[in-house]
């Protein structure tokens, strides 16, 4: 049975060994932590990440400015903290103009120099006054050079002209304004507010909301739009939901409780949603260009927002320590072939393990009938194999006189 015994140990071995397989690819296994003493002791909102010269800005509240981090070496570096004169909300980068915009308390924007080399290199270079009421999130479009400020519970949204950092226009939505998103593929200016209807759309020409998208109960907060796909992905207030633009279909995902603020990055085609709670509910997901569910790592409730590098494709994001990263490449789900030979498994292997069990039974059951059956005395065999061949040369003796009396005819 010692035999059996290992054997069926090997089995089930294997089995574990699929169906753990089929468990893998957790995010929490690539988490890294860089420690750095002045985001350990931050409080965070908005993030953005400059792809070319690898630096991410976090809107530091505790601090009052925006601290600059390099992950373009091998490991996160501490650049400065940017000094602003208010605790900083959402953050807006204008790559193709060497300018990362942030809001402030108090309903200013501050423009950050971030052109290297430069004469004013991290620093303020102007102040835009976009709303006394202020501002909260903000969103960038180089299609039209357009900046776009939310002021929360005003109802407005602010354009900025971004070459000249004058106030444009100030359009009124009646409905408290969370994150405007512009989409260049239809030249539309999407929002998310408050009510039944999470998620509007502006015509930032006539000034007019065009179209109302319905979902009770989401409570929405950030929003980030894929516009090669025309799918918006917004965090509601419990899970998230994912707009088709152009039918305005909806889908509710609940693979994370909900989040804050959402990104789009089109170099990796992937959302980042952070999604803040409590100790030990919240965490960073990651979205395919699509809306399907990558994966998702637990952090601290101090990240309300994350960015994705495209040069390693780690999410960066404030973690207890300092600056947290994690590849989310490998919680990729398995491919449908090896998901269904997976789901065989779950049945093969434990019907192999009991017909295993089956032969060598079988086998041990032989070997123990053999060793107790009595053994036949050689001389015992001999004499019967003496007996039989009397018997049949008494049978040809017979045949033999039986021919040679019989008279002839």
């Amino acid at each position: 049975m010692a035999s059996i015994g290992t054997s069926l140990a090997t089995m089930l071995a294997a089995a574990v060994s699929v169906v753990l397989l089929g468990a893998c690819g957790s995010c929490d296994s690539t988490v890294q932590q860089a420690a750095m003493p002045v985001l350990a002791s931050g409080s965070f909102d908005g993030a953005a990440v400059d792809q070319r010269s690898h630096l991410v800005y976090l809107a530091d509240r505790a601090h009052k400015g925006v601290d600059v981090v390099d992950i373009g070496a091998t490991s996160p570096r501490f650049v400065e903290t940017i000094p602003l004169d208010g605790p900083p909300s959402g953050l807006a980068l204008a790559s193709d103009r060497q300018r990362l915009y942030a809001a402030v308390a108090g309903g200013t924007i501050a423009v950050i120099d971030t052109a290297a080399p430069s004469n004013t290199p991290m620093t303020v270079v102007a102040r835009i006054q976009a709303d006394p009421n202020g501002v909260d999130l903000l969103d960038y479009s180089a299609a039209n050079g357009r900046l776009y400020a939310g002021n929360g519970s005003g109802g407005q949204i602010v354009v900025i002209d971004a070459a000249s950092d004058k106030v444009l226009d100030s359009i009124p939505v009646s409905v408290p304004v969370k994150q405007p998103r512009f989409d260049p593929a239809d030249g539309m200016l999407y929002i998310t507010a408050g009510g039944n209807d999470p998620l509007l759309r502006v015509d930032p020409s006539s000034r007019v909301v065009t179209r109302s998208f319905a979902l009770a109960g989401c409570h929405a907060s950030g929003l980030a739009i894929n516009p090669s796909r025309q799918l918006a992905m917004v965090a509601c207030g419990g899970s998230m939901a994912l707009f088709d633009l152009k039918s305005g279909a909806n889908n509710v995902s609940r693979a994370v409780a909900g989040g804050d603020l959402v990104t789009y990055d089109p170099g990796m085609d992937r959302f980042v949603v952070a999604s803040p709670h409590g100790l030990h509910d919240s965490a960073i997901a990651v979205f395919y260009g699509d809306g399907s569910f990558l994966g998702s790592v637990a952090v601290p409730p101090i990240a309300h927002d994350a960015v994705i590098a495209d040069n390693d494709g780690r999410v960066y994001a404030p973690g207890a320590a300092g600056l947290m990263s994690f590849s989310p490449e490998v919680c990729a789900p398995l491919p449908s072939w090896v998901t269904f030979l997976l789901g065989l498994a779950v049945f093969a292997v434990p019907l192999a393990a009991f017909a295993l069990y089956l032969v060598m039974y079988a086998r041990r059951e032989d070997r123990r009938r053999e060793r107790h059956e009595v053994p036949v005395p050689a001389w015992r065999r001999k004499q019967a194999y003496i007996n039989e061949e009397r018997e049949r040369m008494r049978a040809l003796e017979d045949a033999i006189l039986d021919t040679r009396m019989d008279p002839p005819a």
